[in-house]
């Protein structure tokens, strides 16, 4: 797994940022008195080093594989091991990190989670880093939620030591990914080595969500972006995605968006 373009994509006046950070370090290195004001998760990919919590003095080792999570208001020093460090990382408002916390998926105790090295993951930071840079400011508040479900996702996740926790990702992605087509679950779930009722299982389990229904949220997100950005008629957008009846897309529509795809378009575009 090489990654050796560094790149950073600010949006919303820098309260919206992500990336991929490539730096070597010649001898080791601390940087000291962080404190962010945003949620900020990076996912190394090489480098090893500490996470340190200024006010208790505990250190946090980490290594490839580990999302090292800065949360806001946190102060904390990092200190870096000679040689290449490279992570993916975005950063959402501060608000983001307030639900997390609530929830109790994010505590300033556990500022590591140990995914593993898996390219699955690096490509999904690079995907919605792409669309990120791609999307116009009326679609940001998207992207904001993209961010926001992908972190959830991998907290909900746990580690790599979950069975089958990696499949089911790669899984997610390739329903993300192919959202517009009509793949029967069980040949998916095959295609992952696993039983259509185990895949479902385990699906449940991880993202909280049966693969069915999360093919349906993705392709109504893909839908929404294709209503804001084409003149296409909603007959022809319903068969672009898969819909052999008109009826069923509407309604599956509406009940992910709250409102049918006419509406939608009406309300952010006002074109009928």
């Amino acid at each position: 797994m090489k990654h050796d373009e560094a790149r950073h994509i600010p949006r919303c006046g820098g309260t919206l940022l992500a990336g991929t950070s490539v730096i070597k370090f010649t001898e080791p290195w601390l940087r000291g008195e962080i404190r962010t004001g945003f949620l900020n998760p990076s996912y190394i990919l090489e480098g090893e080093g500490e996470y340190i919590d200024a006010s208790s003095g505990r250190r946090y080792p980490y290594e490839p594989g580990m999302l090292l999570i800065r949360m806001p208001g946190v102060l904390h020093h990092q200190s870096h091991a000679p040689g290449r460090y490279v992570d993916k990382y975005f950063a959402l408002p501060s608000p983001f990190y307030e639900i997390l916390h609530t929830q109790g998926l994010l505590t300033p105790e556990r500022p590591l989670l140990e995914l593993g090295l898996h390219e699955w993951i690096a490509s999904r930071f690079d995907r919605l880093a792409d669309e990120l840079a791609a999307c116009g400011e009326e679609h940001l508040t998207v992207a904001m939620g993209n961010y926001f479900q992908f972190l959830n996702e991998l907290l909900l996740g746990g580690s790599r030591n979950k069975p089958h926790f990696a499949t089911i990702m790669a899984a997610a992605e390739y329903l993300e990914a192919t959202a517009a087509e009509t793949h029967p679950l069980p040949e998916v779930a095959a295609r992952f080595q696993l039983s259509y009722p185990n895949f479902r299982r385990l699906f449940v389990e991880y993202l909280h969500v049966s693969p069915g229904e999360y093919r349906i949220r993705k392709r109504s997100e893909k839908i929404q972006s294709r209503l804001l950005d084409g003149d296409i008629s909603l007959k022809e957008t319903a068969a672009q995605f898969g819909y052999a009846d008109v009826c069923v897309f509407f309604r599956q529509f509406r009940r992910v968006a709250g409102m049918t795809p006419g509406e939608f378009r009406r309300g952010r575009t006002g074109r009928n």
